[in-house]
């Protein structure tokens, strides 16, 4: 009989909830350990947990290391859950209970020992860094717009600002290409993903960064976690328009925006794709959203196989 454990995890505890009981322990091997302690067979315990970031990759590697079976609960899918349970309240105990009575929902191709790509996660971590330093660097360009053109010092400060910062993010973006090219089988799937056209530099970077990060996930997944996944409102004779669900994935969709545009005029798939779409009324908001969840998944098929991209065979008349 399987065991489930619903944890919800924070920046230096972890709730737990066993069905009986909530316990409170340390985001950390020992705290990890004395979670293990509370189930009869670890080969049938199952933990429940959201993925946090950084906070969830320490129990994610426990779990790895041990061979602990798990089930990854999405944020979203958590808070719909809970309201579907009509808990209003939010607390960790509380939510640690909401992960643990998810397992009615549980199918079982959802259970997994969870992979872990040390390399995805440091990438991912420098490419966070990356996008906080242009941050910066644009809000100090955005102060310019405002500064008086009288008040030459600190228009100065700020532009030597802005300089520092550009050149520490091109500085962190190269060490970042160079740790993601160190590996041959990355550089591979890099160079695959490079072969698609309106795929850039950077865009291949992030998106082969991505993929690392969640090396269990399926296409479905990958959709999911990019906040590419479709989502209908309907209710009774209600038909509402079919949305994105964007959760996740904010950074990599701002980023792959220009090159969906890119890729309805110079990829010849997604050209076709988006033509079809919008031919049959599809609006041309909704078509190009569909175009970067193709330009997504065709790029993540091109990094398992290692395959380059293949232009369409024109049919003879």
């Amino acid at each position: 009989m399987r065991e489930y454990i619903g944890i919800d995890i924070s920046k230096t505890s972890i709730d737990v909830y066993d069905g009986k009981k909530s316990y409170k322990f340390e985001n950390n091997a020992t705290g990890f350990e004395a979670t293990v302690a509370l189930v009869d067979d670890i080969d049938k315990s199952i933990f429940i947990f959201e993925p946090t970031g950084v906070y969830s990759y320490a129990l994610t590697q426990f779990c790895a290391q041990k061979r602990i079976n798990i089930v990854m609960v999405g944020p979203k899918e958590s808070r719909d859950f809970a309201r579907s349970l009509k808990v209003r309240s939010k607390t960790d105990k509380i939510d640690a209970k909401v992960l643990y009575r998810y397992q009615a929902q549980i199918e079982p191709g959802m259970i997994k020992v969870p992979v872990v790509n040390h390399q995805g996660i440091k990438i991912q971590e420098m490419l966070n860094v990356y996008e906080g330093i242009c941050s910066a660097a644009q809000k100090f360009k955005n102060q310019i717009e405002s500064t008086s053109k009288e008040n030459k010092e600190l228009l100065h400060t700020l532009k030597q600002m802005i300089k520092d910062l550009e050149a520490q993010a091109l500085k962190l973006f190269n060490k970042i290409e160079l740790t993601l090219l160190n590996d041959e089988k990355t550089k591979a799937r890099y160079e695959a993903i490079s072969t698609i056209p309106a795929i850039g530099q950077k865009s291949a970077l992030y998106l082969t960064a991505f993929f690392l990060k969640y090396p269990m996930a399926n296409a479905k997944e990958i959709t999911a976690l990019m906040g590419l996944d479709p989502m209908m409102r309907d209710s009774g004779t209600y038909r509402g328009k079919q949305k994105i669900s964007k959760h996740g994935g904010q950074q990599l969709r701002d980023l792959l925006y220009l090159p969906t545009l890119s890729a309805l005029q110079y990829n010849d798939r997604i050209k076709v794709f988006y033509e079809r779409l919008t031919s049959q009324a599809k609006p041309k908001k909704s078509a190009v959203i569909a175009s970067m969840r193709k330009l997504v998944l065709m790029a993540f098929s091109i990094f398992n196989s290692l395959e380059v991209y293949r232009k369409l065979e024109v049919k003879a008349q």
